[in-house]
């Protein structure tokens, strides 16, 4: 028996019809990367928590209630209140999302609403690459990026080039504080919201708030590399590393060889 009653998602990763890995919890926010098969229709349904839909490649069309189905294609971003009813179509290419499950608040007093920027494409990148990533700075780099997604929907940016001294407090704690550490706890310091603290952050050092906590850890495990005394292990470990692989990844990446080679080198340089 057929019902006219919309479907109810609990969870991003339970999107209907698509494919999705595994979420990523980070702060108050879910992340999950899903994709869209060829011509999916999905019915009337609704998530009880607000979502934002960053859409990364190909596209589809949205109805809400009875209203026309705009299509969504890439760097557009979809925010919808907890408990929006609404309706997909997928057309002849299959579509890849993130859909991020945010607190209610975060969109409260706000109906449908969708942008599309450069900044939404970036962000968007940078969040797949953060999923794929998956170390103990994750969570830290994709709460910020969700607050820069969240700072898109308002109409007013931080000034570029701001040279306000709770910035450097914030930068300044990330120096003094080896490993990862949340966002949210970091704004509370400088006392700041963390959403503005996420845009202004970038405008002023043009990374984000994991990014450069990511680039200090590697470059302290380096520098901890030039002393004879530590183990690989034992580097990992004061540079804030969850453990050695971890270390050699993220080494392998920023200077294009292993911890050990690098400290094998800098031994023969009289």
């Amino acid at each position: 028996m057929q019902t006219d009653s919309p479907h109810i998602v609990e969870h991003a990763s339970g999107v209907l019809g698509g494919l999705p890995d595994a979420p990523v919890r980070a702060g108050p926010y879910v992340v999950t990367l899903t994709r869209l098969p060829t011509r999916l229709r999905l019915p009337p349904h609704f998530h009880r928590q607000a979502t934002l839909n960053v859409v990364l490649d190909g596209e589809y069309s949205e109805t809400i209630g009875r209203g026309a189905a705009p299509t969504f294609g890439p760097a557009t971003m979809i925010a919808k209140p907890a408990g929006t009813v609404h309706s997909n179509q997928v057309g002849t290419a299959s579509v890849e999302c993130l859909v991020i499950e945010v607190p209610d608040e975060s969109l409260s007093g706000s109906d449908l609403l969708a942008r599309r920027s450069a900044m939404i494409a970036k962000a968007g990148g940078r969040l797949r690459a953060e999923l794929a990533r998956r170390d103990d700075i994750t969570p830290l780099a994709v709460e910020a990026l969700v607050l820069e997604l969240l700072g898109e929907l308002g109409e007013e940016a931080p000034p570029p080039g701001s040279s306000r001294r709770w910035l450097d407090r914030a930068r300044d704690l990330l120096h003094d504080e080896p490993g990862p550490r949340a966002l949210a706890d970091l704004a509370r310091e400088v006392g700041r919201h963390p959403i503005y603290l996420a845009r202004a952050f970038r405008a002023r050092f043009g990374s984000s708030v994991g990014e450069y906590a990511r680039c200090l850890r590697v470059e302290r495990a380096r520098r901890l590399l030039h002393h004879r005394s530590p183990s690989l292990s034992e580097v990992a470990a004061r540079a804030g590393y969850s453990d050695q692989s971890h270390l050699t990844r993220d080494f392998r990446r920023s200077f294009g060889q292993s911890p050990g080679s690098y400290r094998k080198l800098i031994r023969r340089v009289p």
